[in-house]
């Protein structure tokens, strides 16, 4: 049975692709929400992390960085925060009776993804090294045995192998000497008179 820990193929990819997209999106949601602006609808908040998961299962094709997480955070970030802009309104008071601030909710922004990327980064470079321990504890897939057959045996008659043998054998010790004269084949001739 052969057991595949990859964390760039299968299941562990689209793991690490939605993992990508859901933090990003409920920190962004978060972020938005604590800044002052109003929660968007869920079922569009479902839609864009589904379309962020996609991405993100793109992008987990091999073993990303610090700063590669970093970067897929931070245009994750921007795009939900011009999504969050377009759909949720905001509110001269947020929730807690504060104003709204741009300025709090982009360095709200900047600080989530630094800490999360940064996060991020250390769970997949422990993700692969549990990955790696275990493919290396766990059985492999075994290679089958080789198939053993009977080698074929063929019956030849004695007779046929007697002649073969035979002709062989003229062909290896054939006689050498001159030519004989065609006079020599006649033999004795009598002559009547």
């Amino acid at each position: 049975m052969a057991v595949n820990l990859a964390p760039t193929q299968g299941a562990l990819r689209v793991l690490r692709g939605a993992g990508l997209a859901t933090t990003s999106a409920s920190l962004s949601v978060a972020a938005h929400a604590a800044a002052g602006g109003s929660l968007p609808d869920p079922g569009t908040t479902v839609v864009i992390t589904a379309l962020l998961a996609g991405a993100g299962v793109a992008l987990a094709d091999r073993k990303r960085g610090s700063w590669g997480i970093l970067g897929a955070l931070g245009i994750s970030q921007l795009a939900l925060h011009a999504f969050l802009q377009l759909v949720a309104s905001h509110q001269d008071i947020g929730h807690r009776g504060m104003p709204f601030a741009p300025l709090t909710m982009t360095l709200g922004h900047v600080a989530v993804v630094l800490l999360t990327g940064l996060l991020l980064a250390r769970a997949e470079r422990a993700l692969f090294v549990v990955a790696k321990l275990l493919s290396s504890i766990l059985p492999r897939k075994s290679t089958p045995l080789p198939v053993v057959t009977k080698p074929r045996t063929v019956c030849i008659p004695a007779i046929t192998v007697r002649a073969l043998a035979q002709l062989i054998y003229q062909r290896i010790h054939a006689r050498r000497g001159p030519p004989k004269s065609p006079a020599a084949n006649c033999g004795p001739v009598a002559f009547a008179i």
